[in-house]
Order: C-alpha cells, then sequence, then structure tokens
C-alpha cells in the first residue's frame, strides 16, 4: 500500500468532511478506490473514510482528535499492507552473457 497517497486522502477526506462537502468525499473515495491496485488497499481506504466520517462528522470531536485518528488510520494501513512481494525471476536468466545470442564473448571466439 503506498502510504503516502493513502495520508494524503484521508488528509483531504477529513478537509472536505470539516467543510461538510458529501460530494468531494465521495469523489475522493471514488478516486482512491479507483486508483488502488489491491484489496486491502481499496478496504483501507473505505474504512478510513468511514471512521473520519463518524468521529468528525458527527460534530462532537474536538479539534485535537484529528491528529490520532489519522496516525491510527496509517498505522493500520502499514501493518495491513506491510506484505511484501517477492521479487521477479529474470526471464533471461538461463540464456547466458546477452540474452543468448551467441553466448556472450564465447560466440566470437
Amino acid at each position: 500500500m503506498d502510504t503516502f497517497n493513502f495520508l494524503l486522502s484521508m488528509i483531504l477526506t477529513l478537509m472536505a468532511i470539516q467543510f461538510r462537502q458529501d460530494w468531494m468525499v465521495l469523489g475522493i473515495l471514488v478516486l482512491s478506490v479507483l486508483t488502488s491496485k489491491d484489496l486491502a488497499t481499496t478496504v483501507m481506504f473505505i474504512i478510513g473514510t468511514a471512521v473520519l466520517y463518524i468521529f468528525v462528522g458527527s460534530g462532537d470531536v474536538n479539534s485535537e482528535l484529528w491528529l490520532p485518528i489519522i496516525f491510527g488510520l496509517v498505522i493500520l494501513s502499514v501493518i495491513l499492507g506491510g506484505k511484501q512481494e517477492a521479487p521477479q525471476q529474470d526471464p533471461m536468466a538461463g540464456l547466458g552473457g546477452f540474452g543468448g545470442f551467441g553466448g556472450g564473448m564465447e560466440g566470437m571466439m
């Protein structure tokens, strides 16, 4: 998961919720989901938007609580998106020096 993209989307969502722009919240969520690459990222965008909408949209939250909420969501996104992908194998690995074309310098001699 791209943590910077998640953080930027959540901050924009937070600002849109505070200004009572529900159409902008929906637009940010749709763009974030459409540009996400895996299911964990999509789920985190939906969960993050719901959490922000519940806490900030209720109007009962004081202004000091948004920072721990954002950090909590970022930590949760790092935990869920922390699996590392295995490096892809080189398709030309067993073909020799220059990809199998003459075996590199061996074909010139």
